[in-house]
Parts: structure tokens; C-alpha cells; sequence
């Protein structure tokens, strides 16, 4: 739920307890200016069981309002002629790490998998090792996470970005001696 549609329901939520509590106090016969006198309850069952409902009411709107959103995990739809498959984004985002592994030139990756209606966009980040002809490397790493995620979900892999974060120098100790 959104921030603005949360903020609605509490101050919808503060509006029905203000007027159930003075339903309440109206039926009670409560002079509002600091009286008390709660056998009037009795007198106006109907009136009180209506500031109930408001202060009820009021309370689970506010509830609703401070809940906080559980995040689904996002899927990838596919329908098939037996149903229909779900495919979760992390699944294709390990999938695309994988692939990535299996290249020698590439020693961290950071991904990311967004679904799209003209298909999925598969972000990547990569620290390589030097020395490597970057061109080469990323059209190849494109080329096979393109065809693998396609050939393995079926999904068409409509970008695969990827931005060379590092260059990763492997220092070996120098011996002084």
C-alpha cells in the first residue's frame, strides 16, 4: 500500500474514533465539559452500540494504515497449455549468476533481473580481471545469458546491461629480502 493511501486510513481511522468516542459520550449523557455520569449507558443501548462500532472501526482502520507491507517476491508469468508458471526473479538472477561464474575473466558480479511487458532487462555489474579485452568479454557474457535464461525459462531476454564496476588486481606479496 502506498505512503499516501496508509496516511488516509489513519487519519480516516482518527476521525471515526474521535466521533465514536463522542457517540459514546453523548449517550452516556456526559456533559463534555468534564461530567460523568456512565450509568446513561443503560438508557441508550442503541447510541452506545453505534459509538462502539465508530471507535471499533476507527481502531482498525488505524491498524491498517501502521501495518507494514509484506513484500512478494517477484515472479515472472508464463502461461502454458497445462496452466500457468511462475517464475521467481531470484531464480532467473541465480541463473544469470551462474552463467557469469563459469567465464574465468570475472571475479565479483552484482545482478539484477527486472520484468518488463516487452520482456526481462537483466542488470549486471561486473569486476573483471586486467589485462582482458573488455568488448570481447561483455558481448560475449551478453550473448550467453541472453540465450541461456531464454532457452532455460522460455522467457525472452529483451536487454542485458552490464557496466564494468572494477578492474581486480591480484597482488601477490612482494618478498623483501
Amino acid at each position: 500500500m502506498k505512503v499516501l493511501a496508509r496516511l488516509v486510513l489513519v487519519l480516516l481511522g482518527l476521525l471515526l474514533i474521535g466521533t465514536g468516542l463522542y457517540i459514546l459520550a453523548v449517550s452516556a449523557d456526559l456533559d463534555l465539559a468534564g461530567g460523568a455520569a456512565l450509568a446513561g449507558l443503560a438508557d441508550k443501548p442503541v447510541l452506545a452500540a453505534i459509538g462502539a462500532g465508530f471507535l471499533l472501526a476507527g481502531l482498525i482502520l488505524i491498524s491498517l494504515g501502521f501495518r507494514s507491507p509484506k513484500k512478494t517476491p517477484g515472479t515472472v508469468l508464463q502461461v502454458s497449455e497445462f496452466g500457468e508458471i511462475r517464475i521467481a526473479i531470484v531464480a532467473i538472477e541465480n541463473m544469470v549468476l551462474r552463467v557469469v561464474q563459469q567465464n574465468k575473466g570475472v571475479r565479483d558480479i552484482s545482478r539484477r533481473v527486472f520484468a518488463t511487458p516487452q520482456g526481462l532487462v537483466i542488470n549486471m555489474r561486473l569486476r573483471v580481471v586486467p589485462d582482458l579485452q573488455l568488448p570481447d568479454l561483455i558481448s560475449e557474457l551478453q550473448g550467453k545469458v541472453k540465450s541461456h535464461i531464454e532457452e532455460i525459462t522460455g522467457i525472452f531476454v529483451q536487454e542485458v546491461k552490464v557496466m564494468v564496476e572494477n578492474i581486480v588486481l591480484d597482488q601477490v606479496p612482494v618478498k623483501v629480502k
